[in-house]
């Protein structure tokens, strides 16, 4: 059976998205996701973990920002040990030492080789399986390309390994985990020391998705005078030949195909975004999944209509986030911000 994956950016919202029909949450450990801001302490994940459980659900624990290797054994003591002592299902890792040492220590828990991965071909399938990857999560650079998502999803399922879609989510420049345009911005990165409910103390940078901080989403604003003074003009040219950048992307009508094809998990993005909106596309998907299962396809395009005003909202939400981001990358510079029309 399809595995309905939801987000969960805080422990409201692990119980909404569970509530609205979804079958697992995901949830990030603090200082160690690519969602700053949206993580959980360590004394939350224990309780989010108890809420799963409570509900007959599975919970992930996101750890997928770059990890330094010399802090892999604190980790695997400190955190991966108490998460499955706790009962967690799985860890969603990008980093491949970090993978290979989570299967060895523990090979009860799931590890699941994140969308930042990037994984778009037999070969790293094929890589990550080595480093213990029991789950594979597919490039957004293949939410246009069904048939190629079929093939891999065959060939990593006949490896023994499960295959997971994002259904919804943003689609970086090249895809999620791929992208390096936030390093011609690192004059304006800053470091965020945090301290967790446990005492132990982790950095992260702002500006530096793959550090765990939030990205500036300069590729929103390109035509922007501190990217155009920042960023070599080939490369400026060359994302302005691209039609869409950072696209915020959902695939309702491509659910029967993603069915038919045996994708074990379907993922929605979002903890950054209100409870209630979250809850509300996760029941849209669950009532979309289930009406296909069942071959109800006549119901398609009402679901997909709800869904696709709700992301409407989430846009709206999104690019506000944007400008606030667009400004406090001036402040970090220490520039005065010019007025567009629009991002």
């Amino acid at each position: 059976m399809v595995e309905l994956l939801a987000p969960g950016g805080s422990l409201e919202m692990v119980r909404a998205v569970l509530s609205s029909g979804a079958d697992s949450v995901f949830v990030g450990a603090l200082g160690f996701s690519r969602r700053s801001g949206y993580e959980l302490r360590h004394e939350e994940v224990k309780k989010a973990i108890e809420i799963a459980g409570e509900m007959g659900k599975k919970i992930y624990i996101a750890m997928n920002a770059i990890i330094d290797r010399n802090l892999i054994p604190k980790l695997i003591e400190r955190r991966v040990a108490d998460y499955a002592k706790w009962g967690a299902n799985g860890i969603i890792v990008k980093t491949p030492e970090f993978m290979k040492e989570i299967s060895k220590n523990f090979p009860e828990i799931e590890v699941i080789a994140s969308v930042g991965c990037h994984i778009d071909s037999k070969e790293k399938i094929d890589f990550f399986s080595n480093m213990g990857a029991t789950t594979i999560v597919f490039s957004t650079e293949l939410r246009r390309e069904l048939e190629k998502i079929g093939f891999l999803s065959n060939y990593a399922h006949n490896l023994g390994l499960k295959t997971e879609v994002l259904i919804t989510g943003t689609a970086c420049y090249k895809g999620v985990g791929n992208c390096n345009f936030f390093s011609y911005f690192a004059k304006a990165f800053e470091k965020i020391e945090l301290i967790d409910s446990d005492g132990m103390v982790v950095e992260k940078v702002f500006g530096n998705p793959e550090m765990g901080g939030g990205c500036y989403r300069p590729c929103l604003y390109i035509e922007d005078p501190v990217v155009e003074r920042l960023v070599p003009k080939d490369v400026l040219e060359e994302m302005k030949n691209e039609k869409i950048l950072n696209e915020r992307f959902m695939l309702a009508r491509e659910i029967p195909t993603l069915l038919d094809m045996g994708i074990d998990i379907l993922k929605i993005q979002g903890r950054e975004y209100p409870v209630e909106i979250i809850a509300s596309i996760v029941k849209a998907f669950r009532d979309l999944i289930d009406n296909c299962l069942s071959k109800r396809t006549e119901f398609l395009e009402q679901k997909v209509f709800l869904i696709e005003k709700l992301m409407e909202e989430i846009h709206k939400r999104r690019m506000i986030y944007t400008g606030n981001l667009r400004e406090k990358l001036y402040e970090k510079l220490g520039l005065k911000v010019p007025v567009l029309d629009s991002y």
